[in-house]
């Protein structure tokens, strides 16, 4: 779970070789870069000190791009383009020592979502100037960065205004680029526009348009065919489904009802690909469960075949590999692993797992799918993983202790993959279930907008909607139940504990206690998040801010509760669970707080991890009396 658990990013396919990034917690969280043929062994291409991480809207991705002779990389430690000498041809056979030179020199610009322009040697990306004057709100754009010449990593203005932008894409014949922008106080899953730029021989822009005009929904990932045809998800529908625009006719390419598209957290999510001969492969959630689709749209209505893998249950950063997908695979009794599926005869195929653990098969728990209703009869969606531990068995009249999880977001899904942190838990005895509550990804538009103006309330009552669900069923001891979460997931602990005595103790990580302190304090890319979520309105906002806010009701809080923050947290300031632990200290409540130094928003380090579960583990112990 901490020293060898790798957590895996953006994947570029080039040729006969895969790039990926990874994350080592043993190494203080540094991320490299990994390099891997067809069933080759994969091999580290930047060292340490380097590290490929990029901070743009702070959550970062795409932080490198592979092009035939360069590798492009975004280094953690000044945000800065380096540069290293990359040759696919040489196979299997590692790399001679390879020194990464630095390209930019602009210490108050980051860079992310970089695209190669061969045309005109020049990058094309992200680009966010932070300014010392106004730190919270940077000034984002999208960038050209000439590779040769006098301007030589000189950054070069092409697009600005809107306050985001993502996704800058080029056309085959390098005449067009079609990119992603929103404003605040939107999110780019509720509204992200779709542009299309007309570029001159020296890269400038003579006009722009809006190909998705007629959709007013969120755009997410346009990508161009080989035939000049532009792809893209839009929502519109309810559904974020794929559309193509073509010699300006918008047409609609539908896939069940299904979600095809990813909330844009990071940048750089990819869930489709072009292969060879034009079709699309394209990875969709259905009811939170991963279907992989082929669409072939050479005669109208578009042929849909599905590939059967049974065994997986989500696929991120998905690429087109030669005639394979391959992609960051989740499955229910593997860990992850950076794999490729034949489109052929769905073979799944392994080149690395993000971790290896010595729990026999009898001894894993597998996710059960279960739903149930909240209070307002609508259905409600989790992953269920018993308690598993073939060397032990409890008592036939006592039912198991089990943690129920809040993931974060709110706009995420947890999936139903192996994940070693669950098996720490099912190991040592304790159920674990993993809600999709109301607002979360993968179930449609309207799932997801039933959090709209409800957040602290409707997640809240499916939490509890899911603890009651668990004790009438069976599951678990209803005098044992416990609560975690991390980011917004802690926020729906925190109100959970203030509206339910259902739970006999909480954790949260990094978790949001006052929502005032958080509006003035966030970062730009959350800025106006609050705002959809809590239904703010000027008339309002004092009051419902106050309503809303832990800290606000924190006397109503009567059960034990840890909390873990990192002091470098610029989403979630330490401030937010300091002042929270002073409350509930004050009332004599049992209360534990444990700080890290170093750490941000998200754990990165191995010694953090393992400390924070061992106390975490400890504490339910305690306050279980097991």
């Amino acid at each position: 779970m901490a020293d060898k658990a790798l957590r895996f990013q953006n994947v570029q396919a080039l040729g006969d070789d895969l790039y990926w990034s990874e994350q080592h917690p043993e190494q203080d969280g540094r991320v490299t870069i990994m390099r891997a043929r067809f069933n080759g062994q994969a091999h580290e291409l930047i060292k340490s000190p380097w590290s490929a991480c990029t901070k743009v809207h702070e959550y970062g991705g795409s932080a490198f791009l592979a092009t035939d002779k360069t590798l492009f990389f975004v280094n953690a430690e000044d945000q800065q383009i380096w540069t290293l000498n990359n040759r696919p041809d040489s196979g299997d056979i590692p790399l001679p020592p390879n020194t990464p030179k630095q390209m930019t020199h602009s210490p108050a610009w980051r860079f992310a979502d970089l695209t190669y322009d061969a045309q005109r040697q020049q990058l094309i990306c992200v680009g966010e100037k932070h300014e010392k004057t106004d730190a919270h709100h940077p000034v984002n754009m999208i960038i050209t960065i000439p590779l040769a010449g006098d301007r030589l990593g000189e950054i070069i203005p092409l697009v600005e205004g809107d306050d985001f932008y993502a996704s800058p894409r080029l056309s085959p014949n390098g005449k067009e680029l079609a990119y992603l922008g929103w404003n605040l106080p939107e999110m780019p899953w509720e509204r992200a526009q779709l542009h299309l730029a007309n570029l001159d021989p020296k890269g400038q822009i003579t006009s722009t348009a809006r190909p998705a005009n007629t959709l007013d929904g969120a755009s997410f990932q346009p990508e161009w065919a080989l035939d000049g045809a532009l792809w893209f998800i839009n929502d519109d529908s309810g559904f974020g489904q794929l559309y193509r625009h073509h010699q300006g006719k918008l047409e609609l390419f539908a896939v069940a009802q299904a979600e095809c598209g990813a909330p844009l957290w990071n940048l750089g999510m990819k869930t489709y690909g072009f292969l060879a001969d034009g079709r699309l492969a394209v990875i969709a959630l259905l009811q939170g469960k991963a279907v992989l689709s082929v669409i072939d749209h050479a005669t109208p209505p578009a042929v849909r075949k599905v590939i059967e893998q049974d065994e997986i249950c989500a696929i991120d950063q998905l690429v087109i590999w030669d005639d394979s997908i391959a992609g960051i695979v989740s499955q229910y009794s593997r860990p992850q692993a950076i794999a490729s599926i034949e489109l052929k005869n769905g073979a799944l195929h392994s080149l690395k797992q993000s971790t290896t653990f010595g729990l026999p098969s009898r001894d894993l728990s597998i996710a059960q799918t279960l739903t149930f209703k909240n209070d307002q009869g609508e259905t409600v969606y989790g992953h269920y993983y018993p308690p598993g531990n073939s060397l032990y068995s409890a008592p036939p009249d006592e039912l198991p202790p089990v943690i129920l999880t809040a993931h974060g977001g709110p706009t995420a899904y947890a999936d139903c993959g192996l994940k070693p942190k669950i098996q720490f838990w099912t190991s040592r005895g304790f159920g674990y279930f993993d809600i999709n509550y109301s607002g979360s990804w993968g179930f449609g538009k309207a799932y997801r907008q039933r959090l709209d103006g409800q957040w602290g309330i409707a997640d809240v009552a499916d939490m509890a909607a899911g603890a009651r669900f668990l004790a009438t069923s069976g599951l678990g001891d209803p005098k044992r139940l416990l609560i975690s979460g991390s980011s917004a997931g802690g926020y729906s602990v925190l109100m959970a504990l203030v509206s339910s005595d259902l739970f006999a103790a909480g954790a949260s990580y990094y978790g949001i206690s006052d929502l005032s302190r958080l509006n003035d304090s966030t970062h730009k890319f959350e800025a106006g998040y609050t705002a959809s979520l809590l239904g703010l309105t000027k008339d309002n906002q004092h009051k419902r801010l106050q309503q809303r806010s832990p800290l606000c009701l924190a006397e109503q809080i009567t059960a034990p509760m840890i909390f873990f923050q990192g002091l470098q947290d610029k989403v979630v300031p330490s401030e937010q669970a300091e002042l929270m632990v002073q409350a509930l200290k004050k009332r004599g409540l049992k209360t534990v707080y444990k700080s890290f130094d170093k750490e941000g928003h998200g754990f990165r380090s191995s010694q953090t991890i393992k400390t924070a579960l061992e106390m975490e583990y400890q504490f339910y112990l305690d306050v279980l009396g097991i």
